[in-house]
């Protein structure tokens, strides 16, 4: 047992589950998809997605995936790897014959093929119990009704604000300045695109009108990624 009289943080016991996030309301969001009857697996990709809207500088849809699942009654552990490619037409030598040394965070060749939604399709098939409509409905209603900007979420928006491409500033900005302290931050355009992939699957995101979108902002930015990529 700790020294209470000390700083710290004494360990956490549960008999029926358990949750970590970097944010109370995924962690909420993930412990009621347990209590309605959902595994791990459904409770992880809930909490996930939905931390596209608590923090979505940190995390979101265009990003990867990374997981470790034991399925109950086996000692076996399976890894899965939803990270994204680089594009087809790019490769080292392409970057280096434009004069690049070190790829600095934003380059356009840092930019991957985003594998989590792809990864978050297939481990609910696979693994999960509830299916996708009850596990992206939090994140769904959330990113369509908007979520308070918590203190440090505030001053990363402050300080990361000079890093939005021009395609994302409508999107990330409010009346062009950062989300203040307390204020909702809403993503119904990506609401939207959860609603798709509920009711089409992962092509919903990796083909057609979604698909498209992505590549247009990529390729304003010039990055060289194509469709035949996702």
């Amino acid at each position: 047992m700790r020294n209470f009289h000390k700083p710290g943080r004494s360990s956490v016991y549960a008999t029926n589950g358990m949750v970590a996030t970097s944010h109370p309301l995924a962690a909420t969001e993930a412990l009621a998809i347990l209590r309605d009857g959902g595994n791990a697996v459904d409770a992880a990709i809930a909490g996930a997605v939905l931390l596209g809207g608590c923090e979505p500088h940190m995390t979101g849809l265009g990003g990867d995936c990374f997981a470790l699942i034991k399925p109950a009654g086996s000692e076996n552990v399976i890894a899965v790897n939803g990270s994204g490619r680089a594009p087809k037409a790019t490769s080292p030598d392409t970057v280096r014959s434009q004069g690049v040394s070190q790829i600095e965070p934003g380059h356009p060749a840092s930019i991957t093929v985003p594998g989590a939604v792809d990864a978050f399709c297939r481990m609910s098939e696979s693994h999960g119990r509830l299916g996708l409509d009850r596990v992206l409905d939090p994140a769904i209603q959330y990113f369509e009704q908007g979520i308070p900007v918590a203190p440090r979420v505030a001053m990363d928006f402050a300080t990361l604000v000079d890093n939005l491409a021009p395609s994302g500033k409508a999107h990330y900005l409010s009346c062009g300045r950062p989300f203040a302290l307390g204020e909702r931050f809403a993503m119904p355009g990506q609401a939207e695109v959860l609603r798709r992939v509920v009711k089409n699957g992962r092509d919903a995101f990796y083909t057609g009108e979604v698909a498209e979108d992505m590549l247009t902002a990529l390729n304003g930015i010039g990055a060289v990624h194509q469709l035949e990529d996702f």
